[in-house]
């Protein structure tokens, strides 16, 4: 079994209970699970952050960077596979040990680990600038809908096919712009494979997340702090709809995650002949 954490969860007991429980029970930890432990001015989060995981290293995965999971390819065949970064997952034992190292005073090593912590900083800076641009694409999908719609999605209700007609039009057009805009000058997928690429998962999460703005209102004048949050917490989703479920105990990123999944088993799969 292997489970996405959620950052917010990597000092829970509930983490220690789901690693003791089966040596094949494994965690998956991304890169922003990575810098929001590494985003605060002293080392002492970052220790408390990896203490759980740094007992039991050997069933850690660690993935590649979201840049590069960006633009990996949608082909069905290895796609798990693709998104791991094999010499991470090797060597985060000896990064544990590190970690012990500084913790006991190896100035050296508190040195590189500060410096890391700078860049997460400034990464996480990056992010709630993209956050930014992300709220009229939160009030455009809000727009997408009627009144009554709209109320659908505040009461819970199932969606009426007409939603879900503009649901996966909006999805599909939202990772379509963010495949050419991607860095790395991504090629564009066929029909078969845009599903299984990150970048279509991780729209399709953005769109569930703008159902939960919706839900309590819209997004409105809400602190870029807040909107980044809820960036990170669907690029959680995104990477755990790979995976065999989340490690949180965030109810919305839960809702997002189950829905995510559904959606994509039941409505994005690709149709004879594509």
């Amino acid at each position: 079994m292997k489970k996405v954490v959620d950052s917010n969860f990597l000092q829970s007991e509930a983490l220690r209970a789901y690693l003791l429980k089966s040596p094949t029970h494994h965690v998956v930890l991304t890169d922003y699970a990575f810098m929001e432990a590494y985003k605060a001015d002293t080392l002492f989060i970052l220790y408390r952050s990896m203490e759980i995981l740094s007992q039991y290293p050997k069933q850690v995965i660690v993935l590649k960077g979201t840049l590069i999971v960006g633009g990996l390819s949608g082909r069905s065949a290895q796609l798990q596979k693709r998104l791991i970064d094999v010499r991470g997952t090797r060597g985060f034992p000896d990064y544990c040990k590190e970690l012990l190292a500084a913790q006991r005073g190896n100035q050296e090593l508190q040195a590189h680990l500060l410096y890391k912590a700078h860049a997460a900083r400034d990464q996480m800076d990056r992010i709630a600038v993209n956050a930014e641009e992300f709220r009229p694409v939160l009030e455009a999908i809000t727009d997408l809908f009627t009144d009554e719609e709209q109320k659908i999605l505040r009461t819970g209700s199932p969606y009426t096919a007409k939603m879900g007609e503009k649901m996966i039009s909006h999805i599909c057009l939202m990772a379509a712009f963010l495949l050419k805009k991607h860095p790395t000058g991504v090629k564009m997928p066929n029909a078969r494979e845009v599903r299984n690429t990150f970048i279509f998962r991780l729209a399709l999460c953005m769109h569930l997340l703008a159902h939960r703005w919706i839900s309590v209102g819209g997004v409105g004048s809400t602190k870029v702090a807040k909107i980044r949050n809820d960036f990170v917490d669907v690029s959680f989703a995104a990477y755990a709809t790979y995976f065999d479920g989340i490690l949180t105990d965030d109810k919305k990123l839960k809702e997002i995650y189950a829905k995510a999944v559904f959606l994509l088993d039941n409505v994005c799969r690709p149709t004879a002949g594509q």
